[in-house]
């Protein structure tokens, strides 16, 4: 019996699985996260986010079991930021009307209950101004961005979004910090 188990048991020792991420370290209660499924949470937390500098932003999709405790509480803090940045470009006569988001998922590196997932973000914006109207003529940025996540009980929640790199032109709803 313990010779099957030695040959069945160096047999698969070699085998890798069909498909999907590592998941080194993680519980049996937790399965490592696709790449889709941490794309799609980026992807309505950055459309969330993006909305915020509208005129009239849209409600939030991303559930609150899609992130951590911590996400909330920076993303409020970065609701308030974006509001005053808001105010001060209408002040000078614009306002957005519109935006479009890509996503680029670089990779996914899991290591124990966290992931590390470097995306890169394509956003055009359509503005409008009190002189000019409507532009028919997007401003566009692509940051490069870095989401980490944490494991839960639940799945994976979304803990933070951050510019891969820091300073510079980041759009008004990409708060720094």
């Amino acid at each position: 019996m313990v010779a099957v188990v030695a040959v069945l048991g160096s047999a698969l020792g070699g085998c890798q699985p069909a498909a999907g991420p590592p998941t080194v370290g993680l519980s049996a209660s937790v399965p490592g996260p696709s790449s889709s499924e941490l794309a799609a949470i980026i992807q309505t937390a950055v459309e969330d986010r993006n909305g915020t500098v509208l005129d009239t932003p849209p409600a939030a999709r991303l559930a609150e079991g899609q992130m951590t405790a911590a996400y909330r509480s920076k993303r409020a803090r970065d609701l308030a930021v974006v509001a005053r940045s808001k105010v001060g470009f209408k002040s000078m006569g614009f306002w957005y009307t519109s935006f479009s988001t890509k996503l680029t998922v670089e990779s996914v590196e899991v290591t124990g209950s966290e992931a590390s997932v470097p995306f890169k973000e394509l956003t055009e914006e359509h503005q409008s101004s009190t002189t000019n109207g409507p532009s028919s003529v997007p401003s566009g940025y692509s940051p490069p961005q870095i989401a980490t996540f944490r494991a839960s009980g639940d799945g994976w929640q979304l803990d933070s979004i951050a510019p891969a790199v820091h300073g510079g032109g980041l759009p008004m709803s990409v708060v720094d910090g």
